[in-house]
């Protein structure tokens, strides 16, 4: 990709005009190829979504050149361009223009109101695989959607790649400087930026943070080379650190770049290792960094599992050359005795109190919208359980149910009537958390409206028949704190209604 012949915005404007006139745009591309998600597009489907696309119209023959990535008739994809020539493209590097076909040199895909070039997967077969740029995939969807969405002085995207986070950044931040290691991601992303007339991302070329240097962001977003490998092929991949050691690095640094109460959200692999629990091993890695921290696993893979899905990622190779790799990589993980590796997001708030804590939990089944106001909130509950760490202070608080939750109930008949088997409650935005509870606490949840204290509310329970006070007020205390840790319970102010 060049801009040997983009020199000019009046350029990218035109570039960008012909996707619009052609309805490029993520929901006519779903109408017309009948798909959920354009990121879910397979190889396996290209007979159907060719026959999707068979009106030739510049919509299907956009999709054709830049989604599915079968070549296209020369006269059609200069009838989609019009009135952009083709050989401008070509030096571009949008396009290969050969006789009569045409192929596309890089993907374009839209996503929520923007346009992204980046790399076909098929570069990974060429030698020119080092130097890949990643398009928008799950670990893509992932962190965008879990990022704090608040408006913002200064935003950094770490190891940018596309620059699809520093564009979504943009729309609430001033300026964001986007970092990536790799020559062509720089190139690709600035590109990008230009392509969606965003004049306040900068697109800087160094490793890590070294570019930034003595600059401060209320918000960092890293998609780092996080893969645990014993390899250096593949930039996007590989961070040349032994195991999961560049995370560790970004860790220990973010204090130096983060403004107080910015936060800095991290996805990531980190390695577990037998007998030994996760969390506590990555609760070293935040001492002294004067931030509050929230880990939150989103899933857990055996090594051998890990290795064996990362190799076929990349490698399209014979039986016996997987197996050589396979065989490496297994060797390097039982060296450093690496039993499973586990994948998360890491968020870190930089802040002005003397004493920080830390969380790290599993992550809820589903996340329905945008999560980042769910963030903000599980920040601030988090805060306000530290400060009732006693079950005397917990117990003289008020508290009312989420707006967000809901309750479900499964009966079964008796003699008696219609018996509950299961009660479930799950929150239905955001960070849909999900869990059993009894009746008792169902009933506890209910009147919970932020009219009495929880003491008042556990006293009911203490008088019937058989219960002892003294002995369940310390399961229940605890089985609120995790009400109130994930979102179902939140603490009621007079003066402010509830958190």
């Amino acid at each position: 990709m060049s801009f040997s012949s983009f020199q000019h915005p009046d350029d990218f404007k035109r570039l960008r005009d012909v996707f619009e006139a052609a309805r490029y745009t993520d929901a006519a591309i779903l109408e017309v190829l009948g798909i959920k998600d354009i990121p879910s597009l397979r190889g396996e489907d290209v007979p159907l979504l060719l026959r999707r696309t068979n009106q030739g119209t510049p919509l299907d023959t956009l999709i054709r050149l830049f989604l599915i990535e079968v070549p296209c008739d020369r006269k059609e994809v200069q009838r989609a361009f019009q009135p952009m020539m083709l050989e401008k493209l070509a030096e571009a590097g949008l396009i290969h223009a050969d006789g009569t076909r045409v192929k596309a040199a890089v993907k374009l895909m839209p996503f929520h109101g923007l346009l992204i070039a980046f790399d076909s997967t098929r570069m990974l077969q060429t030698e020119r695989k080092k130097d890949y740029v990643m398009g928008i995939g799950r670990s893509t969807l992932t962190l965008a959607n879990l990022t704090v969405r608040r408006q913002a002085g200064m935003s950094l995207d770490l190891g940018t790649g596309c620059g699809i986070q520093a564009f979504l950044a943009a729309r609430h931040s001033s300026r964001v400087l986007a970092v990536d290691k790799n020559p062509r991601a720089v190139h690709m992303a600035s590109f990008n930026a230009r392509l969606n007339g965003l004049s306040h991302v900068a697109c800087l070329e160094g490793d890590l943070f070294e570019p930034v240097q003595g600059r401060m962001f209320d918000l960092i977003v890293t998609n780092p080379p996080f893969v645990i490998s014993p390899e250096m092929k593949y930039i996007y991949r590989d961070s040349g650190m032994e195991a999961d050691q560049v995370c560790q690095k970004i860790v220990s640094q973010v204090p130096q770049f983060l403004n107080k109460g910015g936060y800095c959200h991290i996805l990531c692999n980190w390695t577990e290792h037998a007998g030994q629990d996760w969390r506590e091993r990555l609760r070293g890695w935040f001492q002294g960094t004067g931030c509050d921290v929230w880990v939150m696993r989103s899933e857990t893979r055996d090594a051998a599992t890990y290795a064996a899905t990362w190799i076929r990622h990349t490698e399209k190779e014979a039986p016996e050359d997987f197996d050589r790799h396979f065989e490496k990589w297994m060797t390097y993980y039982d060296q450093q005795d690496i039993t499973a590796m586990s994948a998360g997001l890491i968020t870190m708030r930089r802040s002005a109190k003397g004493k920080y804590w830390y969380r790290a939990d599993d992550a809820p089944e589903k996340m329905l919208g945008p999560c980042g106001d769910s963030m903000v909130r599980g920040f601030e509950l988090q805060d306000f359980l530290e400060t009732v760490r006693e079950d005397s202070l917990l117990l003289n608080t008020r508290f009312r149910v989420s707006p967000d939750v809901c309750m479900e109930r499964i009966a079964k008949p008796s003699v008696a009537g219609w018996v509950d088997e299961t009660i479930r409650l799950h929150i239905s935005r955001g960070l849909a958390y999900s869990g059993n509870i009894d009746s008792y606490m169902a009933n506890v949840i209910v009147k919970c409206d932020g009219q009495r204290q929880l003491k008042d509310l556990l006293a009911e329970i203490a008088n019937a028949p058989g219960v002892d006070l003294e002995k369940i007020r310390p399961i229940f205390c605890q089985v609120i704190r995790g009400l109130v840790e994930r979102g179902f319970l939140l603490p009621f102010d007079s003066n402010t209604d509830f958190i």
